[in-house]
């Protein structure tokens, strides 16, 4: 194997790098610097810095986005949808409060449960986020009102595909929408934003999905 395949190869990892090496924005010796190790495992060997930044221009200028490849597979095949009227409450509470919570919520419409090591947050419909606040009191730590959830639904090839999630939410920080959280589940990615942002959102992902649809043909 050359040095220009082990450096595709590392890249390859990270395919959200594609988008800013496009743009020519990247620093490719501090980028060489960063793979070097993982270039010397590829290669078997020990490249020296100003090589792997050779090959990395070389990769800029090459005119191809072979590190594209699988992440446009997935986008290619994904889909947006748009949900309003959603808050979120982050609570702490004991094991039996949590039993009761889950028990409530799974007689009442969609939610979305994002559980830490000492905090629960339940993502609902508004009326269903004022029921619990109601009920749960000073255990509320913070309320999220005027949001959105905004699901990409991807094929299921999107869970063994390294960058893909990592991608989706640095187009969005480039955009500068702020996510208030996120989570996947098999092949479904939620983005909760505001409700300000949420038809931007739409717009970002769906261009980065016909981008790749047009990438393919």
């Amino acid at each position: 194997m050359n040095l220009s395949e082990a450096t595709r190869r590392v890249l390859a990892r990270y395919p959200y790098l594609d988008t800013y090496m496009s743009m020519e924005v990247v620093n490719n010796r501090g980028l060489a610097r960063l793979i070097l190790p993982e270039v010397a495992r590829e290669l078997g060997g020990s490249p020296n810095i100003q090589s792997v930044v050779t090959a990395l221009r070389r990769q800029s200028k090459a005119g191809k986005r072979p590190v594209r490849t699988r992440l446009d597979h997935i986008l290619a095949e994904s889909s947006v949808n748009l949900r309003y009227d959603m808050a979120a409450v982050t609570v702490t509470v004991g094991e039996k409060d949590l039993e009761r919570i889950r028990g409530r919520l799974l007689t009442e419409g969609t939610y979305i449960l994002l559980q830490g090591m000492e905090s629960l947050t339940i993502v609902a419909d508004e009326g269903l986020i004022a029921k619990i606040r109601e009920r749960l009191g000073e255990s509320a730590l913070e309320v999220y009102s005027n949001l959105a959830i905004v699901v990409v639904k991807s094929p299921k090839e999107i869970t063994r595909t390294p960058g893909v999630l990592a991608y989706l939410a640095n187009i969005l920080a480039l955009e500068k929408i702020n996510i208030v959280e996120m989570m996947s589940s098999h092949a479904e990615t939620a983005f909760i934003v505001e409700e300000r942002d949420a038809l931007r959102t739409v717009e970002v992902l769906r261009r980065e999905i016909k981008r790749s649809r047009k990438h393919l043909r």
